[in-house]
C-alpha cells in the first residue's frame, strides 16, 4: 500500500501538479494558503511563490490538506494564481518529500 502511495505522489509532481507546503486553512471561507515548492538540482527545496486557492466542498481534500504539512495538488485553473480552486490533493510524508529530492539529486548526478 505504501508503494502504490509513492508512486502516486511521484506522478502528481510529474505531471500537471504543483508540489506545495500546506501554510494556512480558514474552513469557513473554504480557502487553503500555501508556498508553491521546486526541488533544486542539489535537493533544497525552494520556495517559489505564495498562493491563497479554494478548496472544493470536498471534506477529503480538506481532511487531506489538514493532515499534511506538504502536498502535491492539481487547480482547475491556470496553478499561478491566486483564487484557483484544488481539485486534488495527495498528502506527503517527510519520507517521500526526501525520496522526491534524492530523485532530483540522482537525475542530476546521471546527466553528468
Amino acid at each position: 500500500m505504501e508503494k502504490l502511495r509513492t508512486i502516486r505522489c511521484i506522478y502528481c509532481i510529474a505531471s500537471l501538479g504543483m508540489l506545495v507546503k500546506v501554510n494556512d486553512i480558514d474552513i469557513i471561507k473554504n480557502k487553503v494558503k500555501v508556498t508553491k515548492l521546486d526541488i533544486d538540482d542539489y535537493g533544497s527545496i525552494i520556495p517559489l511563490k505564495e498562493l491563497e486557492l479554494n478548496i472544493p466542498d470536498d471534506k477529503s481534500v480538506i481532511q487531506i490538506l489538514q493532515n499534511t504539512s506538504y502536498a502535491a495538488i492539481f487547480t482547475e485553473d491556470n496553478v499561478e494564481e491566486n483564487n484557483s480552486i484544488i481539485i486534488l490533493a495527495n498528502g506527503m510524508t517527510m519520507d517521500e518529500l526526501n525520496n522526491e529530492k534524492n530523485k532530483t539529486i540522482d537525475k542530476v548526478a546521471n546527466k553528468r
